[in-house]
Order: C-alpha cells, then structure tokens, then sequence
C-alpha cells in the first residue's frame, strides 16, 4: 500500500473514533473511503435490520440525489451479494455481471462500468457494504485499490457499530421520554400532546439559534420532561375545570420543584443536570416575577428560557375548560407584548421570527 495511502488511513481512523453521531459517521466513512480507492462515485448501503433491507443510506457521485434512500433486498445485486457472502468483489464491467442491479443506472442516466464492493462486518454481524463505482481517472479499480478498500473498511465497520449502538440507546432513551411524557399528558384531555408540541417548538428555535447538537438532545429531554413534576399534583387541582386560584394554585407551583427532583435521579448525574435546571426554572419570567426561586434575565437557564416561550406558546394555541385558543398570530403578538418581562427579549423576537409572526 502507497505511504500516502496509508497516512490518509490513520488520519481518517482518528476522525471517525471522535464521531458518536451515526449520521455523520456513515458520511465520513464513504467521503474517506472514496478518496482511498479514488473513486467517482460511491454508496453506503445500510444494513436495515428490522426491515432486512440495505438502504443507500449515504449516496455521493454525479446521481446521489436519485438513489439515496433506495433499497435492496437482501441477496439483490452485488451489494447484496457481497452483504451474504462476507467477500469483497471488484468487477471491470458491471454491465456484464448478472448480479448488477441495473434499474439503477437505468432509473439515473448514470454509466456505471467498474465497480469495488466492500464488506462491512462489525463485531456482531453485517452493518452495511461500501460500493464505488468508476475510477476518477478513467481506469479500473485493481488489487490495489482493493488492498486499501478492506485495510480501511475493517475499522471503519467497527466505528459504524459503535455509532449505531450508541444511536440505539438514544433513540430508546428519547421514545421511552416520549411515552412517559403522553402518560403523563394523558391525565388531562386538554393538554394531550402538549410536552410534544412544546419539545417540538423548542428545538425549531433552538436550530434557528445555532445551538449545537449536544444542546438540542439536552432540550429535547428538558421538553418532553418539563411538566413530570404534575404527576405529584393532586387530581382536584390538576383537572379543574377554570383557572387556579389561592392553595390550588399553590400546589400547582409546586410542580417545578417535583419535577426537577424527579429528574435529579437520572444518571448520570452531569448529564442530567442542565435538564433538572431547565424543568427547575421554566417557570421563571425574565423580570424575576417568576418561580420557584425568582430568577431575573440571563440567571434563568437558556434552556428553561427557550422551553417558557414554547409552553407559553402551546398554553395560549390550545383549548382550556374556561378559553378558547388563541389563534398563532394572537398568541405571538401576545409573545412581543411580554418580551422583556415574562420573556427573552432576544429569545422573544427569534421565536416570533421562527413562527412566522
């Protein structure tokens, strides 16, 4: 293998080990291997396990458009060939080989004639194939490009296993959010659906605002949980049918505090604590007018200050026992009128902006 070959290997190993994402591990994986073996075009097909079917789930090259999410099942073509049988295939003229899947090509326009297919087998068993098709100088793909293929391909597998596993738990992790949150929105007919609505309207802002990845997973927990302290509120409080007023309303102010002790059980600890704060204080109004400890301005955490707007939002749009919802345009002009009291001000004008007031 060329020495530059192989610098272009470990380089791309040490970037891949820094990625949990399974997205953005799979885009990595084909952009890398396609600058190995030099390649016009390539796909990752993804071993879909629930559905056993690969899925082009990543697609680069002059027709990615047109065949990214397409499927094959398995055993189809050469890519499911190779998925079957564990063994890399490199073909001069896929025209000619009765396993190439031509309705592609057909589907595109695009020419295919040569063609690598790797394997992609982790720890526990397939996770996908790398294929490319056509060399970007016009040649053939030969044995050292599959050389290369499989030295890189081997631990690109694993890395793909991790990020996928990873990527299991946090889908668990968020669905099992999910169905507490419709549990606990279920008590009350008229607020079913409402953690998802305010999880949905947070993360539309907090995408306008930039905020990173790891933030938004964060909020999107704090969304789905901001109400779980209401499960510790008394149903005669709770369902009655007109607004709260002296110890019922007392009580329910409680639910912050309920809330962010419940949260402040999840593990670990590190990670669960900016989500106990944002359910702690998405009550907290910017003039420090708020509860349960009257924070003012930037003390108010971002994500509690993000999670108000969007279940002020979702409170004002929805039906109650003693009102009718507001409609979206009456609900944002509500939204400015309140910026820089109850609100962000800043916060404020880019939800206003994102809701399309």
């Amino acid at each position: 293998m060329a020495p530059h070959g192989q610098n272009r290997m470990v380089r791309s190993c040490r970037a891949l080990g820094a990625i949990q994402d399974l997205d953005e591990t799979l885009d990595l994986v084909l952009e890398e291997a396609m600058a190995v073996v030099g390649a016009e075009a390539g796909t990752l097909w993804f071993w879909d396990e629930e559905e056993q079917v690969l899925r082009a789930r990543v697609v680069r090259g002059p027709a990615a458009r047109q065949l990214k999410g397409r499927t094959l099942a398995a055993g189809e073509g050469l890519a499911g060939a190779v998925l079957a049988s564990n063994r890399p295939e490199l073909v001069s003229d896929a025209r000619r080989d009765p396993r190439w899947a031509g309705r592609f090509d057909a589907a595109t326009g695009f020419v295919t004639r040569s063609v690598l297919v790797l394997p992609l087998r982790g720890r526990e068993g397939p996770v996908g194939v790398l294929q490319f098709v056509n060399k970007t100088d016009g040649g053939l793909f030969g044995e050292e490009d599959l050389e290369m293929g499989l030295a890189f391909a081997g631990p690109a597998a694993v890395v793909i296993e991790n990020s996928r596993l990873f990527d299991d738990r946090r889908r668990l992790l968020v669905s099992g959010l999910r169905t507490l949150a419709a549990a606990l929105d279920a008590r009350d007919p008229y607020t079913r659906g409402h953690s998802e609505r305010v999880t949905a309207y947070a993360l539309r802002l907090a995408e306008a605002l930039g905020l990173p990845r790891p933030e938004r997973e964060l909020l999107e927990r704090a969304g789905l949980l901001h109400d779980i302290g209401k499960i510790g509120i008394r149903d005669a409080v709770l369902l009655r049918p007109g607004p709260l007023d002296g110890e019922a309303w007392e009580q329910m102010r409680r639910h912050p505090v309920i809330g962010a002790e419940i949260v402040g059980q999840m593990e670990p600890r590190r990670l669960a604590e900016p989500v106990r704060l944002a359910v702690l204080h998405h009550h907290e109004r910017w003039d420090g007018s708020g509860y349960p400890a009257g924070l003012a301005g930037e003390e108010i955490p971002l994500l509690a200050r993000v999670i108000a707007l969007a279940d002020a939002c979702d409170a004002m749009t929805s039906d109650r026992p003693y009102r009718s919802a507001l409609g979206r345009d009456e609900a944002l002009a509500e939204i400015r009128r309140c910026a820089g009291r109850q609100f962000d001000p800043e916060l404020a004008a880019a939800f206003v902006r994102v809701m399309g007031g």
